[in-house]
């Protein structure tokens, strides 16, 4: 073998993908499975309507979702963890813009127990005063902590920017937020939004897993409300936030977009890969390697459930700011006016085309990207039309694209700095 010589790329052909189950519990809540014989260990996650966009306030939703892991009725504080720990199970309770994930992570010889304890955090949560007190004291100090960093500061006034601060993508944390979460509005929280959720499971399932839910989750608890997530007329503005003491800048740069159910998602995908997309893009050897402005700088495609944004992302010395900002738009209009060279154009549809293969093989990898689309309203299928339509995408579509998306005048900044 000679070593010198790289390896002769080929095609990808279309993925094989397996059928995910869906059964619908007698309380009407969705169940979306797949069965992995081979690991013997299970996940379960409860995706609820309990995120940012159908919160009160951010706070309200961060503490309402990490407050589910303070303990239940039958395991008080501690001790819910205890028991957790003790079957050499993992929980987090995530929250994101669209929803919250409630997670366990299980060795399939416990799954009767895990189950049963999954179904009392969500059902019989102990809402503690004093745990919870306490938790927004930890939330309130990781914010103080963020709240110091530029990188935060303008990624968070970013959406605000973009969204607008009464949309749900435009939220975030503030202190008195925090310090105004009460146990009422935990509980009512719980009530209206965490209870509202579908279950998706992967892993080695016991054969009459379907039974087991069935006799867990059966209880009806939720009392929906509307979502106030919607979209809001917003227009958007540049802001910076100074502070003398940073010496870097941290520069944001972005636009509300669309999301995956848009005819242009897979085109832009691949106009973004090669714009900001990975390490050896277009942006990060102009501003990394040859100017050395920063260590890092990416772009991305943020697809929610309602609508998307793109943004760029980088921390640079103060001194180099305003460089950086011409070095990004010099890129952006040679991506609008030159095509890209068949090698950069073979060369990024393999690194991106592979990167997703991959990202399909871990073993509760499957249900995780169902859960995605499914989320969006979007069949199984549509990763295979992610493969076909990357693969035959060309540089006049990448030139019509940038064109018509990137228009530089259209990028709303956030920057934090001096």
């Amino acid at each position: 073998m000679d070593r010198t010589i790289a390896p002769q790329a080929s095609p990808i052909g279309g993925l094989i993908l397996p059928t995910i189950g869906h059964h619908v519990l007698a309380s009407g809540i969705d169940v979306y499975y797949k069965e992995e014989p081979t690991t013997e260990a299970f996940k379960i996650e409860l995706l609820t309507k309990g995120g940012y966009a159908n919160a009160q306030s951010a706070a309200l939703c961060s503490i309402a979702n990490k407050s589910l892991l303070e303990g239940t009725i039958s395991f008080p504080g501690k001790k819910l963890i205890d028991q957790i720990d003790g079957m050499g199970s993992f929980a987090e309770a995530t929250p994101s813009f669209d929803h919250s994930l409630i997670t366990v992570f299980g060795l399939s010889r416990f799954f009767d127990r895990t189950v049963q304890i999954l179904s009392e955090i969500i059902y019989q949560p102990e809402f503690n005063g004093a745990n919870i007190e306490h938790l927004k004291k930890k939330e309130l100090n990781r914010l103080k902590l963020n709240l110091e960093k530029g990188s935060y500061i303008s990624s968070v006034n970013l959406r605000k920017a973009l969204f607008g601060e009464a949309h749900g993508y435009g939220k975030s944390l503030s202190p008195e937020e925090i310090a105004n979460v009460s146990v009422s509005d935990i509980v009512k929280f719980h009530k209206t939004k965490l209870c509202d959720f579908s279950i998706y499971i992967s892993g080695q399932l016991p054969p009459n897993f379907i039974s087991k839910l069935e006799n867990r989750f059966s209880r009806v608890e939720r009392e929906s409300l509307p979502d106030n997530g919607s979209i809001i007329k917003h227009s958007p503005a540049n802001v910076r936030y100074s502070n003398p003491k940073y010496i870097q800048s941290s520069i944001r740069l972005g636009k509300r977009l669309f999301n995956r159910t848009h005819p242009d998602y897979f085109k832009f995908v691949l106009t973004n890969e090669i714009l900001g997309g990975y390490f050896g893009s277009r942006l990060m050897k102009n501003i990394r390697e040859e100017k050395g402005f920063t260590y890092g700088i990416y772009s991305g495609l943020y697809s929610l459930n309602k609508e998307g944004y793109f943004s760029i992302s980088t921390d640079v010395n103060g001194e180099h700011e305003q460089a950086t900002l011409e070095e990004i738009n010099k890129e952006i209009i040679t991506l609008q006016r030159e095509l890209v060279k068949p090698e950069e154009l073979e060369t990024v549809k393999n690194y991106l085309l592979g990167t997703f293969i991959n990202s399909f093989s871990t073993p509760f990898a499957h249900i995780d990207k169902f859960k995605t689309l499914n989320e969006q309203g979007l069949p199984f299928s549509f990763y295979n039309e992610y493969v076909k339509e990357i693969s035959k995408t060309t540089a006049e579509d990448i030139l019509t694209i940038a064109g018509e998306y990137l228009d530089t005048d259209s990028l709303i900044s956030s920057i934090a700095g001096k």
